[in-house]
This record gives C-alpha cells, sequence and structure tokens, in this order.
C-alpha cells in the first residue's frame, strides 16, 4: 500500500525554492494545500516569477500526480474494504496496525469505519480509531487493543439494535462521514424455508437487460460463468476464499460480446470454493450434489450476496412468472 509521499502526520511538502506548501489527506479523503502561513488555499499555485524554476516546476507536476494516484488509490482501497467487508477478513493485530495506523491513506480510512476484535470469527468487541491515535467503545470509553487476536470491519447484522444505533451517533456527533456504506448497510437475513433449501429464489423471474446484468454483477467481483455451445454463457460467479465460499447465479443466457436483449434470473446456489470446474465448453455447475443448504451459509455472506444481487437487479421492472418451468428445460 503505497504511502503517496506523506508522512506519518499526514502531510507532505511540496517545495518551490522561495515558496513551500503543505499538502494534507482529510478524514473525508480529501486534499487541502495550505501555504507557509497555515493559510488554505484552494490548490496548489502555479509556479511563479520569485519561485525556483526547477524546484518549482518539479513540484508542481509532483503535485499533480500525487492527486491522480489519490484518486487512483481511493478508489482501489474502497473496492478493497467492500470486500473485507463481504468476505469477513481479518488482520492480526501487528499487520492492522502497520496497515491502518502507520499507513498516511488507510488511517484515513480508518478512523471513518467500526472495527472489531474476533474470536473463530466470532465478534468480542467493536471499537473506533480516533483521529488521535486512541481507541474508544460504543460508550465513548476508551478502549485499549489486545496485543494479539484478529481485527475486521464490523457488519452491521453482528450489532445489536442498541450498538448500531450508538455507533451511528457517535459518527454523527464527530461529523465522520464512512468511506463506504458500513452502518447503513442493509441487512437481509434468511427465512427459514430459504434455510431448508439449497437455492436462494428471491430474484427468480426477474427479467433484466443481459449487458446492465453483466456490468453491475461484474463491478461487485463476480465473473462470467464457463462458455458453452455457440458462444453462450448461463451463469456468473464468484467464489471468496477467506472463507472457501463461492455462490453461482443461474440465468437464461447470454453471449460473449453481449446480445444487449432482455434476460430471466433463476436462483442463486452456494458451494464449496474450487469445486466447480469451469471454462471453453464445461458444463458443471453447482448442482444438488455440491451445492450447500442456506443454512450452511454464515449469515454475514448471505446478507452480502443478497445485498449484491439487489443491486444488480435493481433495474428490473418485469417479472417472468414461468422462471421455474424455464429453469427446468434449462
Amino acid at each position: 500500500m503505497p504511502d503517496l509521499g506523506f508522512d506519518e502526520n499526514m502531510e507532505r511538502k511540496f517545495d518551490y525554492g522561495e515558496r513551500s506548501f503543505k499538502v494534507t489527506i482529510t478524514p473525508a479523503l480529501e486534499i487541502e494545500v495550505y501555504d507557509e502561513n497555515g493559510k488554505k488555499l484552494k490548490n496548489m499555485p502555479a509556479p511563479g516569477k520569485r519561485d525556483d524554476e526547477q524546484k518549482a516546476a518539479a513540484a508542481y507536476e509532483e503535485f499533480k500526480q500525487m492527486k491522480k494516484q489519490m484518486k487512483m488509490t481511493i478508489s482501489s482501497q474502497k473496492m478493497r474494504l467492500e470486500m473485507a467487508l463481504s468476505t469477513e477478513r481479518e488482520w492480526s493485530v501487528a499487520a492492522w496496525k502497520e496497515l491502518f495506523v502507520k499507513n498516511p491513506v488507510m488511517h484515513q480510512f480508518a478512523i471513518g469505519l467500526i472495527w472489531g476484535t474476533y474470536e473463530n470469527r466470532k465478534l468480542v468487541r467493536s471499537f473506533r480509531y480516533m483521529e488521535d491515535g486512541s481507541f474508544n467503545t460504543e460508550e465513548e470509553e476508551e478502549y485499549e487493543l489486545p496485543e494479539t487476536g484478529q481485527i475486521g470491519l464490523v457488519h452491521p447484522i453482528e450489532l445489536s439494535e442498541e450498538s448500531l444505533e450508538a455507533w451511528k451517533q457517535q459518527l454523527e456527533d464527530y461529523e465522520i462521514s464512512q468511506p463506504l456504506e458500513q452502518l447503513e448497510r442493509t441487512v437481509y437475513k434468511m427465512t427459514e424455508e430459504e434455510a431448508a433449501g439449497q437455492s436462494l429464489e428471491r430474484f427468480g423471474g426477474c427479467v433484466i437487460n443481459d449487458l446492465s446484468l453483466g456490468g453491475k454483477l461484474t463491478g461487485l467481483g463476480w465473473y462470467r460463468g464457463s462458455v458453452q455451445d455457440g458462444g453462450g454463457f448461463y451463469t456468473y460467479y464468484r467464489e471468496d476464499t477467506e472463507l472457501s465460499l463461492g455462490v453461482e447465479l443461474h440465468f437464461s443466457g447470454s453471449f460473449v460480446g453481449g446480445e444487449n436483449d432482455d434476460v430471466t434470473v433463476y436462483d442463486a446456489r452456494f458451494y464449496k470454493a474450487g469445486t466447480i470446474e469451469r471454462g471453453s465448453y464445461v458444463y458443471d455447475e453447482a448442482g444438488k450434489e455440491k451445492a450447500y443448504f442456506l443454512r450452511e451459509v454464515p449469515e454475514r455472506y448471505f446478507s452480502e450476496i443478497v445485498w449484491q444481487l439487489t443491486k444488480a437487479t435493481a433495474s428490473s421492472q418485469e417479472k417472468n412468472g414461468n422462471w421455474k418451468e424455464e429453469r427446468e428445460k434449462f
């Protein structure tokens, strides 16, 4: 993870010779520029006549490149943290400190999120990392981070309603906007009927443009399934090795390159990652022999997959009532 030239105080100096400017990263992951007198500027000034020509030109170019890198870094890290939240990614205490305390960019991500200590993937205690380097609890009491153990992003499905509201209020009181949707994330729980089955059918029958479906799913970390006869494919899937889990979405089918036609979503099935063979003219899938019963799927992962599929099918305005019959033929 690059530090983009910033020190542990989230500051970087740009030397123009006669003048110098301090650039900082804010908790909102934005850049602020200050002159030598501490006055905040709208942007980095262009080199002037009083400046050292070579130093100023080099510093100004470095600033422009840093802004581009910052934009790409923030975008990529948001995606990684979304993945970490979905897949229950955990860090050792030492690794977490190295990444989120010492790195100036990730430090700013860290203070806007709610973290937890975990044992055997069970939340032990939620906490927040403060700007001054301390830690506190939802009751705003000082918290001492353990020397060993595992740290991960807290998912709202793990919090009681009281805890969730307490954390929301604390962030509001400190005027902190979260860098990604965490506490406001919609939680989805499986029904008893779903738990007893092997298929997630909440989205069954959704009619949607195939390019829209594919674009949204790939943007969420899914991949196109095996290409079969005539260049057609009938599944999208994702595998999360952190949990040794995979999920496969079945639909009426599209073609490589996209046809820009309407397709019907069928069902989704969970399975052990790495057990489905994929490739050209491969017809393996998560059938009854390989599909998990939904009760075997961790509640956080189930919620996240429903959350993703809700986003992917949001543009659907039509239902195909015969999707189960079509699915059987398929």
